[in-house]
């Protein structure tokens, strides 16, 4: 309002000052059935030559703006990948302090003979806080195998070797497609972002600073824009991937959409059939001064479904419906092979040899419903009522037989059965109101949460029949309601933005061992305040500093308080007296050209981990759940991306993290400052004849925590991609950790209290071929539920 005011003087003032009086204006980009387009490249022109003068992109939901513009005529063009080109003249008036337009594109159809010449956009940009990733179409991508590959290659990723996501470092971000979260176990989601590839994916963008409308959980975001659907009629695609390791397996999908004037129907299918394997190996001093050396291959059979059907129906301009269906099956077949072998201290005398063999199939299947409608009150505000229910099912039959190698007779014989329930029920509701300068968000959700636990060990007696173990049996009911609301106020002006929010998050559990005769009861109330400030000094320099409080409940995994063994002398524990931890944190983004900035300090109380216990009698080492006081952390991440030739793009990432936890352990507090550093980047190359050639790198430093030291490591990957039959078909080769040097090995610090080395080497070295073809006359858009964040806690 005083923007205006002052112009309006200026106006009066002098005929001369109307004639270079600057305009702001705002748009935004819409396609035929009204959805906003992201990321269209915008431009401005001259009208007589055509000159450019001005350029710029439409964020995540379509808008786009220019400031500063004098009173004159322009050419304004539109232009993106799917679309007509778009170009009209408009006329701007120094009586009016800003000037609204609305760019409506129409899709391209077949039109294959008009060649609309692009920039290519800036590999990453932050906006507002969240950073930003163009993929679909964009070079340094193309080559890449999935969305997990292109993970790996953004700033302050890490992609574990199991698939699981980290952002800054320490943070397990929340994975969410088009704005909705998608909460799975870590092997469901796994799979799920395998089969994402290149050409299906919009945009990524990267929150490492969720405000108050997210759930307390969510300390980070991924969030997967996908390519919008645009045409009526029927569209489709079909992959595949075979993967070579030490195994082969194959991951197939089917995508099918089928889209009327006001409805849209779409069916996606994923099947995984295959083995992987895991290799563990140990090296740990015993209380006798002898070696245990431990060595345990575990081979892993797949054959897992996932389904998942949606229907949208866009009943009017002020109504919407939204439907999905999803289930999951994980059908597996594991054999696990492990060897103890103790020595004397030169390693010259086997003093006993144990061979395990572990015979399990775990199985999982998940149902789940999920309803979203929304009501628009006006273009600027609406109200959208969510609806979830999930029911989960996992069953396990282990058989573990453990041989004496030197004696040749069997030394134990036991088995199990495990069965566990998990339903999950949610509603929620948000409300959003937007004007010039401001917006208003608030909500409220209530979720319920039950499971039921049921473990059962029988062992070998001596008289040959299996008798139930009560030390190791037990059956644990879990219960967990929440109750939470939100309240968001961001205010604008000019290119200073102002956010704050609150929410507040109550949390009642009740757990209940069957066993051990006890029942824990726990209510707590959490305030988890945000405040954020950007400011934008010009297109290619901004700056976002933020304060956030969040909250980490404990997976339900972590609490259990049931025995899961890795080998026969060494297994984890859960601890049902878990409390949530609470992170505070001071973040800041800094853009300055090409070069992406992040720096972040904060203390997280109360954190959650697991520390080893050595039984010097028995041998076993377990591995035992609990609260630490603190862990103060920082991070700095650099991110530059430069073209050396037209044809040689750059992309080079580099972190520094620095971790000090106090860790109270067996009598001691250990409080150890630990800095650690990563590389990684790519070398992508556009090569003749469409071919695109991609070397990545990535290295890790020493690092560890309190505890451990964990070793280097690190890996160089390689693809080449190509299209045929004008773009309908992908083909890939991509070649993961070519020297397999990705393991990862840590050291316990204390070895007087605990002389332990061990391995993890997961399939990371494999090669993957990847097939896919679309056809139909519709865009891809994968048909996504909105599930609730409860569903990521769930382990399987």
């Amino acid at each position: 309002m005083m923007r205006a005011i002052f112009l309006s003087l200026l106006c009066f003032l002098t005929v001369k000052q109307v004639v270079h009086a600057q305009v702001q204006l705002k748009g935004q980009v819409i396609n035929s059935s009204g959805t906003p387009v992201s990321y269209v490249s915008i431009v401005l022109k001259e009208v007589l030559d055509s000159t450019l003068l001005k350029s710029t992109q439409s964020d995540s939901t379509g808008f786009f703006e220019y400031r500063n513009l004098s009173a004159a005529k322009y050419i304004l063009e539109a232009s993106a990948v799917g679309y007509q080109p778009y170009a009209i003249i408009i006329d701007i008036s120094a009586t009016m302090p800003q000037m609204e337009v609305s760019v409506l594109l129409e899709d391209a159809g077949n039109i294959l003979s008009e060649v609309v010449v692009r920039s290519v956009p800036p590999t990453f940009r932050s906006a507002n806080g969240k950073i930003v990733v163009k993929v679909a179409d964009h070079p340094p991508f193309k080559a890449s195998a999935n969305s997990l590959d292109i993970l790996s290659k953004l700033p302050g990723i890490l992609v574990n070797p199991d698939g699981t996501l980290l952002v800054s470092g320490r943070n397990a971000p929340a994975v969410f497609i088009d704005g909705k979260p998608v909460p799975m176990s870590a092997e469901e989601q796994d799979a799920f972002l395998k089969r994402l590839l290149p050409e299906m994916i919009e945009s990524i963008e990267v929150i490492e600073n969720p405000s108050g409308r997210y759930d307390g959980q969510f300390k980070a975001i991924i969030d997967i824009k996908l390519k919008q659907q645009q045409q009526q009629g029927i569209k489709g695609s079909i992959s595949t991937a075979l993967r070579k390791n030490y195994y082969y397996s194959t991951d197939n999908n089917l995508n099918l959409s089928y889209r009327l004037k006001k409805s849209m129907y779409s069916l996606a299918t994923s099947y995984v059939l295959g083995d992987d394997y895991y290799r563990y190996t140990a090296l740990q001093k015993l209380a006798s001064e002898d070696d245990m050396n431990t060595n345990t291959l575990t081979r892993t059979a797949n054959n897992n479904l996932n389904m998942v059907l949606s229907a949208n129906y866009w009943l009017s301009q002020q109504h919407t419906l939204d439907i999905w269906i999803r289930t999951y099956r994980a059908d597996k077949n594991t054999t696990s092979d492990n060897s103890l072998q103790f020595r004397d201290p030169a390693g010259e005398i086997l003093k006993g040899r144990f061979e395990t063999r572990n015979l399990s199939d775990p199985q999982q299947l998940s149902y789940a419903l999920n309803a979203a409608y929304t009501y628009q009150f006006s273009p600027k505000s609406n109200l959208v009522l969510f609806a979830a229910t999930n029911d989960v099912n996992n069953q396990q039959n282990e058989d573990i037989q453990i041989d004496d190698y030197l004696k040749q007779l069997p030394e134990s014989y036991w088995k199990t059965k495990l069965r566990n329930v998990i339903r999950i029920r949610n509603i929620q509701l948000d409300y959003h109101r937007t004007s010039e300068n401001s917006t208003w968000e608030a909500g409220m959700k209530l979720a319920q949460v039950t499971t039921d636990n049921d473990l059962r060990y029988d062992t070998l007696a001596l008289n040959g029949v299996f008798e139930k173990d009560p030390r190791r049996t037990d059956r644990f009911l879990y219960n967990e309601y929440i109750t939470a609301g939100y309240l968001s106020y961001e205010y604008r002006k000019n290119d200073f933005i102002v956010k704050t929010d609150l929410r507040l998050e109550n949390t009642r559990t009740i757990a209940n061992s069957e066993t051990e005769n006890t029942i824990r009861k726990r209510n707590y109330l959490n305030w988890l305040p945000g405040v954020s400030v950007s400011y934008r000094f010009s297109d290619r320099n901004r700056l976002y500093v933020a304060f956030n409080r969040r909250l980490t409940r404990p997976d339900f995994a972590q609490l259990n308080p049931f025995r899961f063994y890795f080998s026969p002398l060494n297994y984890r524990v859960g601890n049902p007296e878990l409390k949530p931890s609470v992170t505070t944190a001071f973040n800041v983004i800094w853009d300055i050209g090409d070069l992406h900035v992040t720096m972040a300090v904060g203390r997280e109380k109360d954190k959650m981990i697991r520390y080893p216990e050595y039984n010097r009698t028995s041998n076993e080492l377990l591995y035992l759940g609990m609260n630490i006081p603190y862990n103060d952390f920082g991070n700095l991440q650099l991110s530059y991306s430069y073209s050396f030739r037209s044809w040689w793009k750059v992309i080079q990432n580099a972190g520094l993290y620095y971790n000090k936890e106090r860790m109270p352990y067996l009598g001691n507090m250990y409080e150890i400052g630990v800095l650690h550093y990563t590389l990684n980047g790519s070398q992508v190359f556009t090569l003749p004849k469409g071919y695109t050639a991609d070397l990545s790198y990535r290295y890790f430093s020493k690092g560890g925590n309190s505890l451990y030291v964990q070793d280097d490591y690190g890996a160089i990957d390689a693809g080449i991609h190509k299209t045929w039959l004008n773009g309908k078909l992908n083909t890939r080769i991509n070649i993961f950790d070519m020297f397999g040097t990705y393991m990862v090995t840590n050291e316990f610090r204390e070895s007087q209290i605990i002389n332990n080395r061990f391995t993890h080497n997961v399939a990371v070295r494999r090669v993957v071929l990847t097939l896919a073809y679309q056809f139909g006359k519709s865009k891809h858009k994968e048909p996504v539920k909105r599930p609730v964040e409860e569903e990521r806690r769930v382990r399987f």
